[in-house]
């Protein structure tokens, strides 16, 4: 690895068009397609980056066109399955052998557990949650930070934690530990890579308080759907397009000095 440089102090008085302004920068998404990944990748193409999507392999998907005809950005979908880590490093390697540099990471894509009680857990299902949901991020965040450093222009990498890793649930103990665990990659991340001006951060939105796709039986089901939205302090369901500014924030020059936060998008839920 490079030696470590020195730390840069900052440029004050120096005019910048927008501490927001992602042009010229390329952010790889993973989940990219859908759901949370599909927001956080629109908010940073609108605000100028293009943009890499990592998608499950022979995904059927028009977003990637549709998100480059409305925003103008470049858009590039690659095939990847994360729940094999050498199809993750190839990957990566021909994304870079394809020329692309990476300035943004997002690791976005993930699995849910499902309600299933400890006692009845299988190793086959806990070891898929783990790979997903743990060593997919840890490994994508590996490969694209050692890029990061070799090319000596920073960068930021964004992790999806859960409100999940902050309070226990019963019937979760696979997916909240594994959000947890991700919570200590992005702070040893964090704290490797500051000096070579590389953020590391995390976003925690809130259970499955979030409406997607998935979320949808929650909302149909009236007497969940008002249990649920009486235990948000926002009283409300969170949308995808919440992440877009959090993102946005978290991949640009306005973030600079944030390094090893866990951010809370879950309408105050975890204050409570």
């Amino acid at each position: 690895m490079p030696k470590e440089p020195a730390a840069k102090e900052p440029a004050h008085g120096i005019h910048t068009p927008s501490l927001f302004d992602l042009s010229g920068k390329t952010a790889l998404v993973t989940g990219g397609n859908g759901g949370i990944g599909s927001a956080m990748a629109r908010g940073l193409a609108e605000a100028g980056a293009d943009v890499i999507i990592f998608q499950i392999p022979g995904e059927a998907s028009k977003f990637h066109a549709q998100l480059s005809a409305e925003t103008g950005r470049k858009v590039w979908v690659y095939d990847c399955d994360l729940g094999d880590t050498p199809s993750i490093r190839r990957t990566v390697q021909q994304v870079l052998d394809d020329g692309h540099g990476i300035d943004i990471l997002c690791n976005v894509a993930g699995i849910s557990s499902g309600s299933i009680p400890i006692l009845h857990e299988t190793d086959e299902h806990k070891d898929s949650i783990i790979q997903i949901n743990f060593n997919a991020v840890w490994v994508m965040s590996q490969c694209v930070a050692r890029h990061m450093v070799e090319r000596g222009r920073g960068g930021k990498i964004i992790n999806i934690g859960s409100l999940a890793a902050h309070k226990a649930m019963t019937t979760f103990s696979i997916y909240g530990p594994m959000k947890a665990a991700v919570g200590q990659v992005t702070n040893s991340f964090a704290n490797e890579f500051g000096p070579y001006n590389i953020q590391v951060n995390a976003i925690y939105p809130g259970y499955v308080w979030i409406h997607t796709a998935l979320a949808q039986r929650f909302v149909d089901d009236k007497e969940a759907n008002e249990k649920i939205i009486s235990g948000i302090p926002s009283r409300r369901w969170g949308h995808p397009d919440d992440f877009k500014g959090i993102a946005v924030f978290l991949a640009s020059q306005a973030s600079d000095y944030v390094n090893g936060a866990r951010i809370f998008v879950d309408g105050g839920t975890h204050s409570m």
